[in-house]
């Protein structure tokens, strides 16, 4: 993993950067009211972002997969890199995230040469794994027609489609035909479960129920944010304008104490693309 090309940024300028972002979410609270909702989901990725993807399909004006995840953006941002916010070009950020996330998936998965990404869109993270020998298979489940037939299109064109492979599921319907797939894998979600607050419960029992083999969550939460960090409270407003959910952790931890998952790791993520996009990363196995 490179180390990138980045400069800190000063307590005042971190401190004026938070009172702005405070602001907006204040504003998205007050005047859009956003609610989670199917049609919200659908018109933010598979109508939009994802229909973007697919309908420009850019890669195939890169020469390498690893230019394509990258991008062309220079400019500046601030995010945050090996646990500190710095201004970064956004190029640069990307490079260093793509072994960041390889570094970490892999540190998390145990024994596991496969992966199976839930919520996968058109496979980001699953292209920035598959630079890696050591994963035999990427799969990426979404519910996204759009974000399943760019990475399929993105996999085939790099010459990968033997080992990223995409199909669709629902996570909130018990009765899903790909949910055996879940069945002994080892599971990612990566910004994922914050779409669905209002059935955060049913689709951990889904995944549960599936007993795979291993999961390694990644989700915005509120549970190791302070109230004394300008940054962090930010970071819960954002949240809370976003309608993200806010249930997993407490969860998984509530699940714990009944002995019916064991959680192997929690952390706060150590990179984040803005001041406002944090993870928390819980790792865990059924108790058999």
């Amino acid at each position: 993993m490179l180390t990138p090309v980045a400069t800190p940024v000063a307590p005042f300028e971190l401190a004026r950067a938070s009172a702005v972002d405070i602001a907006r979410s204040v504003g998205r609270i007050a005047f859009k009211n956003i609610r989670r909702t199917r049609n919200v989901v659908d018109a933010e990725y598979n109508s939009g972002q994802w229909g973007r993807i697919l309908s420009e399909r850019s890669w195939l004006q890169e020469p390498t997969l690893e230019s394509f995840l990258i991008g062309q953006d220079d400019h500046e941002r601030m995010a945050k890199v090996d646990g500190q916010i710095v201004r970064i070009k956004a190029r640069e950020y990307y490079r260093y995230r793509l072994g960041a996330l390889a570094k970490l998936v892999s540190d998390q998965a145990g024994e596991a040469t496969s992966v199976l990404e839930l919520g996968a869109g058109y496979g980001y993270n699953l292209f920035a794994l598959s630079s890696d020998p050591r994963w035999s298979s990427l799969r990426g489940l979404d519910i996204a027609p759009n974000g399943i037939e760019a990475g399929r299109q993105i996999a085939s064109h790099y010459g990968l489609q033997d080992r990223v492979t995409f199909d669709r599921i629902d996570l909130t319907d018990a009765a899903d035909p790909r949910l055996p797939e879940l069945s002994g894998a080892t599971i990612l979600t990566y910004f994922c479960i914050e779409q669905i607050p209002y059935a955060v419960e049913a689709v951990v029992d889904h995944i549960l129920s599936a007993r795979p083999a291993r999961v390694i969550n990644i989700e915005p939460a509120v549970d190791m944010l302070t109230l004394t960090d300008p940054r962090d409270v930010a970071s819960r407003i954002y949240i809370r304008s976003m309608d993200y959910q806010t249930q997993l952790f407490a969860l998984l931890d509530q699940l714990e104490t009944q002995k019916r998952v064991r959680v192997l790791s929690r952390q706060r993520m150590g990179f984040a693309p803005s001041l406002h996009n944090d993870g928390l990363l819980y790792v865990w196995e059924p108790v058999v």
